[in-house]
């Protein structure tokens, strides 16, 4: 039960310190269009939200996952010896 929670906590971490990571990312790297501030005196009554992916939140699931699986094999492994 031990190694289940150990391994719950390591990828609870490692996801939340990710996907910090890939929001500043984005953040640092956003770049807004310059026609929005031409078109901005007739705003639409509309919002249109940009396209979503689901597979990058899925590619940084499998990366918590692996940091996490290995985390837990290294403490093992230095638990043994």
């Amino acid at each position: 039960m031990k190694k289940y929670l150990l391994f719950s906590g390591f990828f609870a971490v490692a996801f939340l310190v990710l996907q910090v990571l890939s929001g500043m990312l984005l953040t640092m790297f956003y770049t807004p269009s310059s026609n929005q501030w031409e078109v901005a005196s007739t705003l639409p009554s509309q919002v249109v939200f940009g396209n979503t992916s689901s597979i990058a939140p899925l590619v940084i699931s499998l990366i918590a996952l692996v940091i996490a699986f290995g985390s837990v094999k290294l403490i093992n492994k230095n638990a043994v010896h």
